[in-house]
C-alpha cells in the first residue's frame, strides 16, 4: 500500500516536471517568435528607409538636372541664334511684365524662317512639342529673295509726296500726319526717315486712330526702329489684332506681326 503510493508521488511528480518543461519550451518559443518579429520589423523599417532615402535623392538629383536648364527669353533667344544664322532677332520680349513665361518654337531656315512667341505657365525649350498648341502673341517672319530690288517690290511703302495733300494732324515732335476717311474708315499717316507709319480707326466703331498715333510717335522718340536699306512700313490698327512692322534689309524682308503695337514697337527696336 506504501509502495502504491510512492508511485503514485513519483508519477505525480514526472507529469508536473513535464508540465513546466513544456510550458518553458512554449515560453521560451514565444519569446523567440517576438525578438524574430521585432527584427524582421527593425530590418523592414530600415529597408525602407533606404529606400526612401534613395528615392528622395534620385528625385533631387532629377530636380537638380532640370532646374540646371535655364530656359529663360535671352538664352532661347541665344539658342535660337544658333540654329538661324544671319538672322536678326529680337532681343527683348516686348513684354512689360518680365515674370512671364515667354515660349519661342520655329520653322525653317536661316534663309527663309517663321518663329512664333507665345506665353505660357511653365519655362519651356526651344521647339518643345506642346508649343503648337499655344497662341502666339508675336511672329517674325524673314524672306530672303534674289535681289534687292525684288525684296523692296514686297514691302507696302507709302511716298511723303502720296498722301501730302490730305488734312494734317499734329501728332506732336515736329511730326505731322495726315488724315484720310471714308466709308466709316479713318487712316492717320505720316513719315519718318525711311519709314511710312498709318494707324487705322473707325469712328462708328469708337476706334478712331488719333490716341494711337500721338502713342506711336511717343514710342518711336524712346524706342528707334531698325533702320531700313531703302524702305520700312508700319501698319497699325485700332482695337485688332494685327500689328505689323515690315522692312527691307538688302534682298531680305523682315515681317514682325503682334497683337499690340507696344510690344512691336520694343520687339523691333531690339533687334540684332
Amino acid at each position: 500500500m506504501k509502495l502504491y503510493k510512492l508511485g503514485g508521488v513519483l508519477l505525480l511528480s514526472l507529469v508536473l516536471v513535464g508540465c513546466s518543461n513544456g510550458n518553458s519550451g512554449k515560453q521560451s518559443s514565444n519569446n523567440e517568435s517576438k525578438t524574430d518579429m521585432q527584427n524582421s520589423s527593425s530590418s523592414t523599417t530600415s529597408s525602407d528607409t533606404t529606400s526612401g532615402q534613395s528615392a528622395s535623392t534620385a528625385s533631387s538629383d532629377s530636380n537638380a538636372q532640370s532646374d540646371g536648364q535655364s530656359y529663360d527669353f535671352s538664352s532661347l533667344t541665344k539658342d535660337l541664334s544658333s540654329k538661324l544664322s544671319d538672322t536678326l532677332l529680337p532681343q527683348n520680349s516686348g513684354l512689360s511684365d518680365s515674370s512671364k513665361n515667354v515660349h519661342i518654337r520655329y520653322n525653317g531656315n536661316s534663309s527663309n524662317s517663321t518663329i512664333y512667341y507665345s506665353i505660357g505657365n511653365d519655362a519651356l525649350a526651344l521647339n518643345d512639342s506642346s508649343l503648337k498648341a499655344e497662341k502666339p502673341y508675336a511672329v517674325l517672319a524673314k524672306r530672303s529673295y534674289s535681289s534687292a530690288s525684288e525684296a523692296q517690290s514686297h514691302v507696302d511703302y507709302t511716298a511723303a509726296s502720296e498722301i501730302k495733300g490730305l488734312p494734317k494732324v499734329d501728332l506732336g515732335h515736329g511730326i505731322v500726319g495726315h488724315t484720310q476717311s471714308g466709308a466709316g474708315q479713318q487712316y492717320i499717316s505720316w513719315n519718318e526717315g525711311n519709314w511710312s507709319i498709318s494707324v487705322h480707326g473707325s469712328p462708328v466703331n469708337n476706334t478712331t486712330p488719333k490716341k494711337l498715333a500721338l502713342s506711336s510717335v511717343n514710342m518711336f522718340e524712346s524706342y528707334s526702329l531698325p533702320a531700313p536699306d531703302t524702305q520700312g512700313v508700319v501698319k497699325f490698327n485700332v482695337g485688332g489684332s494685327a500689328q505689323v512692322i515690315t522692312w527691307q534689309a538688302g534682298s531680305v524682308v523682315y515681317r514682325l506681326q503682334a497683337t499690340d503695337p507696344a510690344v512691336a514697337i520694343r520687339m523691333a527696336a531690339s533687334m540684332k
